[in-house]
């Protein structure tokens, strides 16, 4: 059997060495390009996205316009059995004018006479004596008239539609007092009137030439007489107030009766 000597040993050494050496080393490589091969799809896989990414990031976003509709305010709830028809205004109508067809004052033959009669009649106190009084039909401002030197009235008397019964009263009193006046009252008892209704002394009795009746003390002496023949409280004189009850009962027993 040959014989092995320590210098065969040692090249036998080195050999088996190398050889290994060269497998590991082979085995290394392999393992390196298994291994890269496994690699590259999960690179690929992990940059997939961030390529992606990276397109939508080219395009510039496009902005987004949201436009909201006007609120409507509450509307109230239509019942179904409400009318959806526009309410038509009430219109009223003027009740007719009484008495202005029906009454006999008011109409046919002879209906002045009739109604100044009535007007006449419907004072407190009777027709002073000596007086006459005509009823005439009427349409203009003049109510009366009377005259002194006569002892006359007139009534000027229209129709029911345009002087209501207790304005066509209160003109035939105010007429009736005229005619007291020209018949009853003079100088001395003028001057007693003028005092006990406050009027100054002196005032002249029927006024300046235009002055209105109202403003005279006639026109208030025959006011005041209409006053007391009517049991009213109003009197239209401009020159002294409207008496008060114990007044004018005090003046129609001194210069009315």
């Amino acid at each position: 059997m040959p014989t092995v000597t320590r210098s065969d040993q040692s090249r036998l050494a080195l050999i088996i060495a190398l050889l290994i050496g060269t497998v590991l080393a082979s085995a290394i490589a392999a393992l390196a390009a298994a291994g890269a091969s496994h690699a590259t799809p999960v690179a690929v896989r992990a940059a997939a996205p961030a390529v992606a990414l990276g397109a939508f990031d080219v395009a510039a976003p496009t902005p987004i316009e949201v436009t909201f509709a006007k609120p409507q305010p509450p509307q109230p709830t239509r019942h179904a059995t409400a009318s959806r028809t526009r309410p038509q205004p009430v219109r009223t109508t003027r009740a007719a004018r009484p008495a202005a067809t029906t009454s006999p004052l008011c109409s046919g033959p002879g209906w002045v006479e009739r109604r100044g009669t009535a007007a006449l009649a419907g004072l407190l106190h009777a027709t002073p004596a000596g007086v006459t009084v005509s009823f005439l039909p009427g349409g203009g401002a003049l109510k009366g008239m009377t005259y002194y030197d006569r002892h006359h009235v007139d009534v000027f008397v229209q129709s029911c539609a345009r002087e209501s019964d207790t304005l066509l009263r209160h003109v035939v009193a105010h007429e009736m007092g005229h005619a007291w006046d020209s018949v009853h009252m003079t100088d001395e008892l003028r001057a007693r009137y003028l005092a006990a209704r406050g009027i100054a002394t002196g005032t002249p009795w029927f006024g300046c030439n235009k002055c209105q009746d109202f403003a005279t003390p006639a026109g208030d002496f025959a006011e005041t007489y209409a006053q007391w023949q009517r049991g009213a409280s109003d009197n239209r004189s401009t020159v002294a107030p409207a008496a008060s009850p114990a007044q004018l009962a005090s003046l129609g027993a001194e210069f009315f009766s």
